[in-house]
């Protein structure tokens, strides 16, 4: 860990017994710092890679209520990844058009489905499959597994964040191909030593 916020951390932490109704902040404000820490990302970059996923949700929403509530958005160092399932190809566009407006973008993958029913009729299966595969990846130790994303539509499973080595993408992936129910794995996930 990086001197420098595990400094932070530690001065947050003694001084929240002192803080009395601001306890609450301190604890929020740690793990926060937790986060970003887990994320094998400079803070800066995660505060860069946050505005840019509000700014591009902001846009779904000013746009049309079915894009903000059916296609999530995942940022890494400014390369973004839609998700999720729109009822026309003419949909699936302009959630791509209204990302590449943001600053800051550098890349828009856009694996976002068309379905007749919105995607609607498979959620649960989804679901449980986003939950056993983020939690299957958190338990290996060999991963930092807080620095993967995870999101399922249709039996697809789609991973992102930034991991230190080749060996931990391949890991990632293989864990998720592993889970029953998964038709197949698309991996997002950047490599960066450091």
């Amino acid at each position: 860990m990086n001197v420098k916020p595990a400094a932070a951390l530690l001065t947050l932490a003694l001084a929240a017994p002192s803080l009395g109704g601001c306890v609450a902040a301190a604890v929020g404000a740690v793990g926060t710092a937790g986060y970003v820490a887990a994320q094998n990302r400079a803070p800066g970059q995660v505060a860069d890679d946050a505005t840019i996923r509000i700014g591009i949700n902001d846009r779904f929403l000013k746009k049309s209520e079915s894009l903000f509530s059916n296609v999530s958005v995942e940022v890494v160092r400014g390369r973004v990844l839609l998700v999720g399932t729109v009822s026309s190809s003419a949909d699936k566009a302009t959630a791509e058009s209204l990302a590449r407006e943001v600053e800051g973008v550098k890349e828009v993958d856009n694996q976002i489905q068309v379905a007749d029913d919105g995607g609607v009729g498979g959620y649960a299966s989804d679901s449980w499959i986003t939950t056993k595969v983020k939690s299957n990846i958190v338990t290996d130790f060999s991963l930092n597994g807080f620095s993967i994303g995870v999101e399922t539509v249709n039996s697809i499973v789609y991973l992102s964040g930034v991991v230190r080595s080749e060996a931990q993408r391949d890991k990632a992936v293989e864990i998720a191909r592993g889970i029953s129910g998964v038709q197949k794995v698309v991996s997002a996930i950047q490599v960066s030593p450091e």
